[in-house]
Order: structure tokens, then sequence, then C-alpha cells
């Protein structure tokens, strides 16, 4: 059985961070989107730069899983308290990114992650928290719904010209 542990990140941990995101990104884009794979995780990258200053504030955490023998990076979680809801302006966190490596899937890591999340959302006092999830991602989805996260809203797009994507 895997024995690992989840804890807040230190500057450390940020290039697995980024890396791993980087990685699994691949696996949120819509069929909709007609691009390159290497510079949507190339896009991500540059993204998630903006870590290293938002670790500093206080309702920004990033969480790692990782290894307790060994101390290998397993997994992140970014959560944010105080997103405001679009539609009733009331106070939520909102997950912006969580990422596991392939090989501990369906091993209980995500799940951690996320409850390491709402535990932090909840000790800011926030009663809601949400995320985004691609339709297309079905595996994605159904391991929030197992965990009570419950669609909301639906994202919907149109392409404007399936023959130039450009």
């Amino acid at each position: 059985m895997l024995s690992y542990e989840v804890r807040r990140a230190t500057a450390d941990d940020l290039p697995d961070v980024v890396e791993l995101a980087s990685a699994m990104v691949v696996h949120s884009v819509s069929p909709f989107r007609a691009i390159n794979p290497e510079e949507v995780k190339e896009f991500r990258r540059r993204d998630l730069q903006a870590l290293e200053d938002a670790v500093t504030q206080p309702n920004v955490a990033v969480f790692v899983a990782v290894e307790r023998e060994s101390g290998r990076f397993l997994g992140h979680v970014v959560v944010v308290s105080g997103h405001t809801e679009s539609s009733t302006g009331e106070s939520q966190s909102w997950i912006f990114d969580i990422s596991v490596i392939h090989e501990c899937w369906s091993a209980g890591v995500g799940k951690a992650l996320v409850e390491r999340a709402e535990d932090f959302s909840r000790a800011r006092g926030m009663r809601y928290i949400g995320l985004g999830v691609t339709s297309a991602n079905e595996r994605a989805v159904r391991f929030y719904e197992r965990l009570g996260y419950a669609e909301e809203r639906k994202r919907m797009i149109k392409v404007l010209d399936p023959e130039n994507p450009d």
C-alpha cells in the first residue's frame, strides 16, 4: 500500500507542480479545441509561473502529496479562497488545478488532495468550493461526483469556422 502525506508546498515543490500540471493538462483539453498538445503544455507552464507569487498570499494554497519514505512527488492541488462567484457575488473557494501522477490514479491521492483543499476552505469560512472540469474528461467528472461535487452550470462553445481553426 502506498504511504504518503499531504502537506503545504514549499518553493522547492513548485517546479514539480508546474511540470506535472503541464503534462496532465492534455487530459483537460476540450475536443472542440484544435490545438497542438505541446502548445497547450507550454501555455500551462507559463500560466503556472505565477504560483511563486501566489503562494505568498494568505488566500492561496498549494498542497502536495509526497511518498513518505522517498519524498517522491505524487500530485498537487491549487486552491484559492475568497473567489467571487459570478452570479451571486458570494465568496467561495476555487480549485484551480489538481494533478496526480498516472501511476497513483485510483490510489486515494486525488481524494486526499481535494479533502485538504476543502479543509483549507472551511478554515477560511468558505461555504462553497468550486472547480472546472472538461465535460469530455469523463473519468475526472466521475471522480468529482463521487466526492460530492455537482454540476452547477454549463459552459458552452461553438466552433465558428471549423474549416479554419486559426
